[in-house]
């Protein structure tokens, strides 16, 4: 495999021959190197064994993660239900969280202002579909 100026995955091949201008990548290279959770690192193994490495990396000063899913949905929750107690229990993570929505966290309020673009699309919201028919059934 060789770098060539095209739009489709252009950076994904860049980094791969960029980062080793002598090896020789082939597309099965690829395929493996990328076959769970893209082109990442990826931490495999029990609840403590990702805690360990992402405890690592929270150690020389990384602030946050970006998950990706080795299975749809199924990654995500074995993560919540498996690896977060595990942060938490470490004080790696919070437990608890203040009350509100996270608009109000923000900026202070649980809507937008009367001027902000977005209070025009109220009732428009409020008349659609799926939103005036629960609002019915309430």
């Amino acid at each position: 495999m060789e770098y060539i100026e095209t739009n489709a995955v252009r950076t994904l091949v860049h980094g791969f021959t960029e980062a080793d201008p002598s090896r020789r990548w082939t597309l099965h290279d690829l395929a493996k190197y990328v076959g769970i959770g893209g082109a990442g690192p990826v931490l495999v193994g029990a609840p403590e064994q990702i805690a360990d490495g992402l405890q690592q990396w929270i150690n020389v000063g990384i602030d946050g993660f970006n998950l990706a899913y080795a299975i749809t949905t199924g990654t995500f929750e074995d993560f919540v239900d498996a690896v977060v107690p595990v942060l938490q229990r470490r004080g790696l993570t919070q437990s608890e969280y203040a009350p509100g929505t996270l608009r109000e966290k923000l900026y202070g309020q649980a809507r937008l202002l009367e001027d902000h673009p977005g209070a025009r699309f109220r009732d428009l919201a409020r008349h659609s579909g799926s939103f005036a028919a629960a609002e019915a059934r309430a």
